[in-house]
């Protein structure tokens, strides 16, 4: 029997390099990055030898599995910093990335913010482009607008007497074009699209916002709501009827009005909150739930029903207190904006910040002051409940409701009664398995209590609004809530506003690979100023709705001229 290897042998000299390979596969960033300072050896073969085979690696560095070169990787991320622009080896790659990560991990983040508030000041529905770094926004007043990323500038428009007041707007990549969909008086939808094609030819300057309409969709039925992905539009009405379009056709050079491929009928009174993947389209009935249909049949396939999923997984988030309970608008805000008094509390754009989140944290069961779980998932409180805005993200449900209530649902295909290999009996006790619910409940009272309609589901993040404030609530790896005061991946909220006293619900909000983004009450001045002194410039703000990004990208002092105007020409 051959004996063991003496204690303290070097792996490098004792397996071969495949194996080294292999365990490292499985190390840690950080211990990566000691094994360099082991030995010239270690160094050597981490750093020369095998770089690109060990950063390349799907547990070194995030990114789709067919890419090759790390310095396309800027591409595929949705960066409003460009962070990712510039890089050259798999190695570079893994270290931003780490940064950025780095300070997600924190329980105040640093951010740097971006506040857009030319030409559409008060802005209903925005979409950020990153390819062709555009916004495209709609208005409370009408029209609809392209603005550069970088510098602010409109690129391109449409005026109010082409696109209504209040417009809501869909927006996503179709092959090497970019389709936004917005809805006019009629109940019918336009639908647009870039003249230029990312495929094509480079999306620069002005031509990079230029749209072009393609067809206009009339329904003989109220619409409520549409939603834009997977390359079809989902269309719901009031009246137990749902749509499906295919939009693939928009890539293509030609013009060609998207085909309507399934009719569906659903319950009525649908209240306008949709979701799809793939398969499924996902329809929000209030108090009814949420029903799930195929795309490709109509049929339905089962439903969520969150006052049947039991008290058995049952959290509680208290709210942050406001930032300054104490002091009035007039006091702070006004003064601020002037410039004389209270810049302590005024970050000007793109200035590095820890104050602007503010941790949060899951608690297991009701809150305190309840003596029962019923607070949260008793039944009958359930079933009373209003339902609204819900998304799907891979194999993970969220859902919202008027009363506060959050509900997680893992695997919730499992939970369909009606789907593929499924029983109502096991559906039933899927969703009693994988479902949580969560009670954000404000510090004061609750009947003022108002949660915003909004949604999104980014990394195993998941945003959303109360009151006054944006959570982005983290979940860990496998998707499940993280409880306590040191969960592995924090979870923390900001302002929808520069002062509370503003506060109004978002009309839109939405996480990407390095920002938040989400429309921002704050004040600005909309009529000649008039006056000497003070007083009289301060009477003549007025509350304004823009465009706020908070980036989460570690400060890069070589950015600074790109972030703050000098980056794609307009």
């Amino acid at each position: 029997m051959a004996s063991p290897p003496p204690l303290g042998i070097d792996p490098l000299l004792l397996l071969p390099s495949e194996i080294v390979l292999r365990i490292l596969d499985f190390t840690p960033v950080s211990g990566i990055s000691a094994c360099t300072r082991l030995s010239k050896a270690w160094h050597q073969f981490i750093d020369e030898t095998h770089q690109d085979a060990i950063y390349s690696a799907l547990s070194k560095t995030e990114h789709l599995p067919g890419l090759r070169d790390p310095s396309k990787f800027h591409q595929q991320a949705n960066s409003l910093s460009r962070c990712f622009d510039g890089v050259e080896s798999w190695k570079e790659l893994c270290k931003r990335q780490s940064l950025l990560a780095r300070n997600y991990q924190q329980k105040r983040p640093s951010t740097t913010e971006t506040v857009v508030e030319k030409s559409n000041d008060l802005v209903w529905r925005f979409r950020p482009d990153f390819k062709r770094r555009i916004y495209v926004s709609t208005s409370q007043r009408g029209g609809l607008y392209v603005v550069c990323m970088d510098t602010h500038q409109v690129l391109w428009s449409l005026d109010k007497e082409q696109v209504r007041s209040y417009a809501h707007l869909e927006y996503n990549q179709i092959g090497g074009r970019a389709v936004a969909v917005f809805d006019r008086w009629g109940n019918a939808l336009e639908v647009w699209r870039t003249v230029q094609d990312a495929n094509v030819e480079a999306c620069t300057g002005k031509e990079r916002g230029i749209f072009e309409l393609v067809a206009v969709l009339h329904h003989d039925c109220e619409t409520r709501g549409y939603q834009l992905s997977h390359d079809t539009l989902c269309v719901v009405s009031t009246e137990g009827q749902g749509f499906i379009y295919d939009l693939s056709g928009c890539a293509g050079p030609e013009i060609i009005k998207p085909p309507l491929i399934t009719h569906l009928t659903i319950e009525t009174d649908a209240i306008g909150h949709l979701d799809q993947d793939a398969d499924y389209v996902m329809y929000s009935l209030g108090r009814k739930g949420y029903h799930v249909h195929s795309k490709t049949t109509g049929a339905f396939v089962g439903a969520i029903e969150p006052w049947k999923c039991g008290v058995r997984n049952l959290y509680h988030i208290d709210h942050p207190p406001s930032e300054y309970p104490n002091t009035s608008l007039s006091a702070r805000v006004i003064p601020a904006l002037l410039g004389t008094l209270g810049r302590r509390h005024v970050k000007q754009p793109h200035e590095s910040s820890q104050d602007r989140m503010v941790p949060i944290r899951v608690e297991e069961g009701p809150p305190v002051e309840s003596s029962s779980p019923s607070a949260i998932g008793a039944r009958s409180e359930l079933e009373d409940d209003d339902w609204g805005a819900g998304m799907l993200d891979g194999n993970l449900m969220v859902g919202i409701s008027r009363s506060g209530r959050i509900i997680i649902v893992k695997d919730w295909s499992a939970c369909l009664s009606h789907a593929d290999g499924n029983t109502a009996e096991s559906a039933a006790e899927a969703l009693q398995l994988n479902a949580s619910l969560i009670l954000c409940k404000p510090h004061d009272d609750t009947s003022n209590f108002d949660l915003g309609g909004w949604l999104c589901i980014h990394n195993n993040r998941i945003l959303f609004e109360i009151r006054e404030r944006i959570y982005i609530l983290s979940l860990d790896e496998n998707s499940n809530l993280q409880t306590g005061a040191e969960p592995a991946r924090p979870s923390f909220a900001c302002s929808t506003s520069s002062a509370v006293e503003l506060a109004v619900p978002v009309s839109f909000m939405a996480l990407y690979d390095d920002c938040v983004m989400h429309t921002y009450t704050t004040m600005s001045s909309l009529i000649s100023r008039g006056g000497d002194d003070d007083f009289e410039r301060a009477r003549r703000w007025f509350p304004i709705k823009a465009i706020r990004a908070l980036s989460f990208a570690p400060v890069d002092t070589a950015r600074q001229d790109q972030l703050s105007g000098e980056g794609q020409s307009s």
